[in-house]
């Protein structure tokens, strides 16, 4: 009895740590940007803007593009990577890797997007009509998404 126990204890663990408990409140990729970052927030404050979140900063330096990148961390996981511009002082896009962020559709990396009036797609491309700087890539053999990039550039 005392081993039915334990094993139904670590099961009711295993099932409390699931991906959707990575995250310490939901993310929204939209027009806005992601969560409390915009646009218009300057480069070197995205690591001040998302609490619970670790932050890494990596610098990619080619002739023709020199850009800072900064990953957002929950944990282990990878959520987002967030470039500078060529100055470094701006955004100039930012990528999600998270099946955890969503867009307000509550649609994101796995999803099927659902065929709507205002949804643009050319080939694996689509976008929203009222949301063009949100970029979905489907995979090519289905409608699910494979990547989702903020850009306004």
């Amino acid at each position: 009895m005392k081993a039915l126990l334990t094993l139904a204890a670590v099961l009711i663990l295993a099932g409390c740590s699931t991906q959707s408990d990575d995250l310490p409140y939901p993310l929204m990729i939209s027009e806005e940007g992601l969560g409390s970052i915009h646009p218009s927030t300057p480069f070197e404050e995205v690591n001040t803007r998302l609490s619970g979140f670790t932050f890494d900063k990596f610098s990619q330096i080619t002739p023709e593009h020199p850009e800072s990148i900064y990953q957002i961390k929950r944990g282990k996981n990878v959520i987002a990577q967030i470039s500078s511009d060529s100055s470094g002082k701006k955004i100039s896009s930012i990528l999600i890797i998270s099946p955890l962020v969503k867009n307000k559709y509550r649609q994101g990396i796995g999803d099927i997007l659902t065929p709507r009036a205002d949804l643009i797609c050319k080939n694996t491309a689509c976008h929203y009509a009222n949301e063009p700087s949100v970029l979905y890539t489907l995979n090519p053999n289905g409608q699910t998404v494979r990547e989702i990039t903020f850009s306004r550039l």
